[in-house]
């Protein structure tokens, strides 16, 4: 369901002034700075009712969770400020209600309502092992394919584990630990026990020794049969730069290639496909997989703007939603200030950030009037 933003007196109309791409940006306010979900955790709810986004107070490093009502005969939004979370960890519930998040060594749900409810939380004997030293506890909340577990990736000091976390046993039961870095584990939307873990880059915090990775994508299963890269082949900074994965809606690997655009592949092997060719960032799809949406490249702000782009794989065809977007009014890394674009789960609607009005504002891009501007040639 796509509400008509239009009528919504939260949102303000802005078109791109070069695409002509119509988007809504959320000027009623609840916190000095508004941003979008990460692209892999869409924002808006099953049903299309509610926007959960992210909300800060600069100078303070912590962003807790905020929601709109996207009903304009319905109009409603709050901040909820017990909310502080780790990394990117929020997802919204699937009944729509709610979000869920990790703090500290738990993971929790803010419902609509105001109510939170801690769901899952470290082991008592693991816990006397953290000792401050827990970084973070989950990169990006997803459910299993049965609704039965959370995957949660946590360091503490320099090890990493990936784990199980049951929302209604409350327990959380280590799967696997590393002494590297690994992240942005997703579980399958469609495989109840297989997910994929990223390598990444790390510096020791002792030694300063910077870390890198060989390669991006990881698959593993909840049994522990399974610990392999997904492209072998692929050596990351020797024969690709594979980043930014995701799971698209019917269980395929999705991932950008820095230098060379879109792909996708089967979680069983194959050789991938390269959907969307060029220089890419981070990249989402519809849940038809034909639509595509991606941004390039915030890692060069200030140096030039960014892009947020639209992608019709089977027109081969693309337009921008934002042509040149400026940098932010304060330092991105503080808060992870990049469009990250996403679908809405019905692919009605583009989610992100923006700093067209020189400040850090959620907005939405009706899909239907890009498809008219993609079709018009804009």
């Amino acid at each position: 369901m796509v509400l008509d933003l239009a009528r919504h007196p939260y949102f303000e109309p802005w078109t791109d002034p070069s695409s002509g791409v119509l988007s809504y940006l959320l000027v009623e306010r609840v916190a000095p700075l508004q941003q979008s979900f990460y692209f892999t955790n869409p924002g808006v709810s099953a049903d299309g009712r509610w926007l959960w986004f992210y909300a800060a107070y600069p100078p303070s490093p912590q962003r807790m969770l905020a929601v709109v009502g996207l009903d304009p005969d319905e109009a409603s939004i709050r901040v909820f400020h017990d909310t502080c979370f780790w990394s990117a960890s929020p997802m919204v519930a699937p009944e729509g209600d709610a979000a869920c998040f990790c703090s500290r060594d738990a993971v929790w749900r803010k419902g609509l309502d105001g109510s939170i409810e801690r769901l899952c939380r470290l082991p008592a004997e693991m816990k006397a092992d953290v000792r401050g030293r827990l970084t973070h506890l989950g990169t990006h909340l997803t459910l299993s394919a049965d609704g039965k577990h959370f995957l949660l990736d946590g360091r503490i000091g320099n090890q990493w584990f990936v784990a199980l976390g049951d929302p209604r046993g409350g327990g959380v039961e280590v799967l696997h630990t590393f002494q590297r870095h690994y992240n942005h584990a997703q579980f399958s939307p469609t495989d109840p026990e297989l997910f994929m873990i990223a390598q990444d880059w790390w510096v020791d915090p002792d030694s300063c020794v910077y870390h890198g990775l060989h390669h991006r994508i990881w698959l593993m299963d909840t049994r522990g049969r399974r610990f392999e890269p997904l492209r072998p082949t692929d050596w990351y900074a020797r024969t690709a730069k594979g980043s930014h994965e995701w799971w698209s809606a019917d269980g395929w690997v999705c991932w950008t290639d820095y230098e060379r655009g879109a792909h996708e592949c089967r979680p069983d092997g194959g050789e991938p496909t390269l959907i969307w060719p060029g220089p890419l960032c981070h990249t989402h799809c519809d849940p038809t997989r034909r639509y595509f949406c991606a941004d390039q490249s915030p890692y060069q702000w200030p140096a030039r703007p960014c892009e947020v782009r639209f992608f019709d794989r089977q027109a081969g065809r693309e337009v921008h939603v934002v042509t040149a977007m400026p940098p932010p009014p304060i330092d991105r890394k503080g808060y992870h200030i990049d469009p990250h674009p996403q679908f809405s789960p019905c692919g009605g609607l583009v989610v992100y950030t923006t700093t067209v009005r020189g400040r850090v504002d959620v907005a939405v891009a009706p899909v239907e009037g890009i498809l008219d501007r993609l079709g018009a040639g804009g």
